[in-house]
């Protein structure tokens, strides 16, 4: 048998479909199907869900793999596809869209199965869909109502009533003591609609009415309806029957009218426990064991699909929306269950099952048109969620429809809703859209100062996100300004140890070190870092993030061996390898064994950038600087091809990502012009490091660690082509701004000085330097080989995790 994800079980009272069921095995071959009602049935009701589950599990050995999604709502699509590239060995990025390509992408390649069947059940809008529709071998089925799928996407396969004998045999096989002549009687009367025979069937066995009375009861009903169809009668006559045996099990039915079609678990009807409800229905839901029976007793009557175990009950489409017409009042009901059913701490993974009962039901029952603050608050709570889980795009989505319907209804200076916006504009970053973000957080920002304050909670986390848009925008010493200023805020609302009072210092950390101050960083981190070890485990997330943290400022103050113990020091097996803080941490490692001139530098580098770009893609920041950290590797080894077509990459990279005047843009043409130098093309480096310097000046300034570094490399161009003059007073600014700047001993200072001399002819210069190299490195290393062999010395930029 294949494997299986999401199939629902076979229904083993499946009866006819013949010809419809080899139809849809001999299109399929030619691309994606789609069943959809008949013309004379077009609200559904005639199987097309049945004859999907019949199929599935019919063909199945000739499958390797068969996969159920679940697509009414787009978020839960997003995460059965998420569920299947967990089966198929991709790994989870942090963005979900990059998880569902390779999803879609893996399956078209027929890796790692060639013949696979993927259902897409209930499927709204082609153009929701569409994104992720695999080709290959495999096969696509589509279940709708939409016809634009037929015109559109898929070859339409329309699915009719039964014809009368299956009819027949379909009421048998639900009811054995019913003689063919009773059974063609109801057929006729309900002209052969499957979801209705259904229900009758159902009726009949749980409510012990004969046949003759069914359709006495039938014709009764119909009569009363202004226009009577046979779903809408048999439905009202279940209704009737489940209402003599349970009051409560009805109420609780009517609740579904404002719930989606998505199976909806037993613990999101339990959590009304505690609600202001019906007496029979609140002493129903009271105990689990009631609730349960309540729900067996609603599956008994036709009127829902209850699961194998019992605790997921799923209403049908058409059902649903005959409960809405008589059920008005429940919506404010539904509403208050959904909060009560709400875990709270959105962040945390363990919540994240709880999470996906709710947020298909926000829609349906209009969530966001509620008027208490718990409702806003779960709506709230749901965005985090998804964006925590990585589905940026439906975080993005309910955060859009949040903000809109809260300022039309409260005001744009509405708590909530700026809270809205605030998550609104984490999820626009998330996805791409900076100059969105950065502009919608700086509006929030300015009206939350006004209306809350500057010492509000709300206003802080906004204050630190328009810092992570400062930094993306390359505006580095501003989003100082603004952290510095919210840390102290932090530590004298909350303490210095409160978890958001490290975070905020830890972002601070991060603005000093893309600034060049590394020994204002590491005093931030070790003490981050020593606080969150005193309440954390070693192998907690924020402890690696502040451990990889703490080892790039050593890094960047010239500490190497240092580095490499503290990231030796950090258990990362839990966390898995393709998390953010172990890739950082893989990352720095490779630096660190780089600058130590250990030869497994350029694996370890190699490995870095497998992980990254199977986490985050090519287009991604931390990536670029992944294949940074692999190029300055290969141009160690004198692999300068390899090193070259890497910073062209990362170059263009982040050109594309970034924009050209941004810092880390022009360190990697810092670091390109190096590789160019490398080759012996003098002229050409001389071009990409003046064009470089003068961004650098104007972007991080003359005595900016890049800055340096840039320059370092343009003295020795300059000296190549035979402008020495200019090439000495370079080289002499360089080394002054060094020593003042990262200190007389650091590695690169030294070799700005070695540089210096080389030029300069002074050889007394170059042995002073030479020794204090030796120091620096040992005896054997690369540069101290290179140096004693009177060789130029290079000064690399390894941009920091922005």
């Amino acid at each position: 048998m294949p494997i299986q994800g999401g199939l629902p079980p076979r229904n083993p009272r499946f009866v006819g479909r013949e010809d419809l069921l080899a139809r849809v095995h001999g299109l399929l071959d030619n691309g994606p199907v789609v069943l959809l009602p008949s013309a004379d049935q077009r609200f559904g009701g005639t199987g097309r869900t049945q004859l999907a589950v019949e199929y599935a599990h019919r063909y199945a050995r000739g499958y390797e793999l068969v996969w159920w999604i679940p697509a009414e709502q787009t978020a839960g699509m997003r995460a059965a596809l998420v569920g299947l590239a967990s089966r198929l060995g991709l790994p989870e990025a942090r963005d979900i869209n990059r998880t569902l390509c390779a999803v879609r992408d893996a399956l078209s390649r027929g890796e790692p199965y060639r013949n696979w069947l993927v259902v897409f059940e209930n499927a709204n809008r082609p153009e929701d869909i569409t994104p992720y529709l695999p080709g290959g071998k495999g096969h696509v089925l589509v279940t709708s109502r939409d016809p634009r799928w037929g015109s559109e996407v898929a070859r339409a396969v329309p699915v009719p009533v039964f014809d009368r004998a299956d009819s027949v045999d379909f009421l048998r096989l639900r009811n054995p003591e019913l003689s063919e002549v009773d059974a063609d009687r109801i057929a006729a009367r309900l002209a052969d609609v499957p979801m209705a025979l259904a229900e009758a069937a159902s009726v009949q066995v749980a409510a012990g009415w004969p046949v003759g009375e069914y359709l006495r009861r039938y014709d009764q009903r119909a009569a009363e309806l202004a226009t009577p169809t046979p779903v809408g009668v048999t439905w009202g006559l279940a209704a009737e029957a489940l209402r003599a045996s349970s009051p409560a099990a009805v109420q609780l039915l009517e609740l579904c009218a404002f719930l989606a079609s998505a199976p909806v678990s037993w613990r999101v009807f339990w959590a009304a426990r505690g609600l202001d409800l019906p007496p029979e229905l609140a002493r129903t839901v009271r105990v689990e064991r009631r609730l349960k029976a309540a729900l067996r007793l609603i599956g008994r009557h036709g009127l829902a699909e209850l699961d194998p175990p019992g605790e997921h009950l799923t209403v049908h489409p058409l059902v649903r929306g005959m409960l809405a017409e008589e059920a008005h009042a429940r919506r404010d009901t539904v509403r208050a269950m959904l909060a009560a059913a709400d875990p709270g701490d959105p962040d945390n993974p363990t919540n994240w099952p709880r999470y996906a009962e709710i947020i298909p039901h926000l829609v349906h029952c209009d969530l966001l048109g509620g008027d208490a603050e718990e409702l806003r608050q779960l709506v709230i709570n749901c965005v985090r969620c998804l964006f925590a889980r990585g589905d940026y795009d439906s975080s993005r989505d309910l955060a859009a429809q949040a903000v809109q319907r809260w300022r039309e209804r409260l005001g744009d200076t509405d708590e909530h809703a700026l809270l809205a916006a605030f998550h609104l504009a984490n999820a626009l970053r998330a996805i791409g859209r900076t100059d969105d973000a950065q502009q919608l957080n700086t509006q929030t920002l300015r009206t939350q100062r006004e209306v809350l304050g500057g010492d509000d909670e709300i206003t802080l986390a906004t204050a630190n996100s328009v810092g992570a848009d400062l930094r993306i925008q390359g505006h580095f010493g501003q989003a100082r300004q603004l952290d510095a200023d919210n840390l102290v805020r932090y530590r004298r609302l909350f303490g210095e140890s409160y978890p958001l009072t490290l975070r905020c210092a830890n972002n601070l950390a991060v603005d000093l070190r893309l600034l060049g101050d590394f020994r204002g960083a590491r005093a931030l981190d070790e003490q981050v870092l020593r606080h969150r070890r005193s309440v954390l485990v070693d192998s907690h997330p924020e402890v690696l993030s502040s451990r990889a943290a703490l080892a790039f400022d050593l890094f960047g103050l010239g500490d190497y061996a240092e580095a490499a113990d503290v990231l030796a020091g950090a258990p990362a097996d839990d966390l898995g390898e393709d998390h953010p803080m172990v890739l950082w941490a893989g990352r720095f490692a490779a630096m660190a064994a780089r600058r130590r001139g250990q030869p497994h530098a350029r694996q370890l580098a190699e490995r870095s950038v497998g992980l990254f770009r199977q986490k985050f893609g090519d287009h991604n920041v931390e990536t670029l600087g992944a294949l940074v950290s692999l190029a300055n590797c290969a141009r160690d080894d004198g692999d300068l091809e390899s090193a070259y077509v890497l910073l062209e990459r990362a170059v263009a990279g982040y050109r594309t990502v970034l924009g050209e005047g941004h810092p880390f843009a022009l360190a990697a043409v810092t670091d390109l012009a190096g590789v160019v130098r490398s080759m012996g093309r003098h002229a050409q480096a001389r071009t990409l490091g003046a064009e470089a310097l003068g961004g650098l000046h104007r972007s991080v300034g003359a005595d900016h660690p890049f800055t340096l570094c840039c320059a370092n490399g343009l003295a020795a161009d300059l000296h190549a082509t035979g402008e020495a003059q200019q090439a000495r007073e370079v080289a002499a600014d360089t080394w002054a701004r060094s020593r003042t700047v990262r200190g007389a001993h650091h590695p690169d200072t030294l070799a700005c000085a070695f540089n210096l001399a080389l030029d300069a002819g002074d050889d007394t210069g170059r042995g002073l330097v030479l020794a204090e190299l030796t120091k620096a490195y040992g005896e054997q290393h690369p540069v101290v080989t290179a140096a004693a062999a009177g060789r130029r010395l290079e000064t690399e930029i390894e941009p920091p995790p922005l």
